[in-house]
């Protein structure tokens, strides 16, 4: 298992050839300890460079690019075996070695000070370890996992598969520190089955989300008790091959992985009950969670054989719910 980045001049720099390969998690580790006993700089906004007598500290980004191509999303080959979370915001009482290891003990992960960090109101970065590298395609849910395994304390918003860090460093002013929670590395594909990923289809759900829980689930109930009073039973079939409301194309693109190592296979999973659901309520079909479990049963029984003794309904429920927030009905 490498561990690798890709490293940048500045913010304004684009050019990706800078690539640094490290063997092993350790010697990874131990390079970001040699560059927190640096002198650092931060450019401020706009600066083009830093003041005479001070050198701007590099960028460094989990991502690894196509050959000759620049910083852009679409040149991501990878996120190359680590991944990095900002927590600039969030309050913590007391001392925040013992506070982040009473919380996210269980995970290896070293902490270091950013730029802006104070005593009163310290600001840092959470660089963890992984057990594979994350692909292009599935970044995004693993970013989405990563936040909502660690509660949210980072920055949750950011679609930017080529996000640059400032190394650790002594910056000017700052409360700098670092230090390191020996645990287990994360493993990407258990953690994005933990936390399944759909992109939302509509302002609808946004809408609902912003709801507090209780009126959501009046909201819910209401939308499908309207479904079975416009509801079309006209629809048969005998397994998820001539089901009118799975995607063949989902099929097709989970078959391609069920047998393959580190591929995100329940993540396809929980893809496919959400497609069903979504796509039956939009033919007026009011589709159980029963009759979503047992679509998935066949398909795994056809394919891997992984997820018999998973509680699929229970998920599929999960599913349903989604759908009937983000479906017009």
């Amino acid at each position: 298992m490498k561990y690798s980045l890709t490293a940048f001049s500045s913010i304004f720099d684009n050019k990706t050839h800078r690539q640094i390969h490290h063997d092993n998690w350790q010697s990874f580790e131990d390079m970001l300890y040699k560059m927190s006993e640096t002198n650092g700089y931060k450019l401020k906004r706009g600066e083009r460079k830093a003041p005479k007598g001070l050198k701007a500290s590099p960028l460094i980004t989990p991502a690894v690019y196509e050959e000759g191509k620049t910083r852009a999303n679409d040149n991501v080959i990878e996120w190359a075996g680590w991944a990095a979370i900002d927590v600039d915001d969030h309050k913590f009482e007391g001392n925040l070695k013992d506070e982040l290891h009473t919380k996210y003990g269980n995970y290896y992960y070293v902490c270091y000070s950013t730029s802006s960090s104070t005593r009163d109101h310290p600001k840092f970065r959470l660089v963890f370890p992984l057990e594979t590298s994350v692909k292009q395609s599935s970044i995004k849910h693993f970013w989405y996992a990563l936040n909502k395994e660690f509660d949210g304390i980072g920055d949750q918003q950011t679609k930017d598969l080529s996000r640059m860090y400032y190394v650790p460093a002594i910056y000017p002013d700052a409360n700098n520190f670092i230090f390191t929670n020996t645990g287990n590395f994360i493993n990407p594909n258990a953690l994005m089955d933990k936390h399944p990923f759909v992109v939302q289809q509509s302002g609808l759900a946004t809408f609902m989300d912003r709801l507090p829980p209780d009126v959501q689930k009046k909201v819910t109930a209401h939308r499908e008790e309207l479904l079975k009073e416009q509801a079309n039973y006209n629809f048969e079939w005998s397994s998820y091959r001539d089901c009118p409301f799975v995607s063949k194309k989902l099929i097709s693109d989970y078959s391609a992985i069920a047998h393959a190592d580190g591929s995100g296979r329940y993540a396809m999973i929980y893809k496919i009950m959400t497609s069903i659901a979504c796509n039956a309520i939009k033919r007026k079909y009011p589709i159980t969670s029963a009759q979503i479990a047992e679509l998935i049963r066949q398909l795994d029984r056809d394919t891997s054989r992984r997820y018999q003794k998973r509680p699929l309904q229970t998920e599929a429920e999960r599913a349903l719910e989604y759908a009937y927030k983000t479906v017009e009905i």
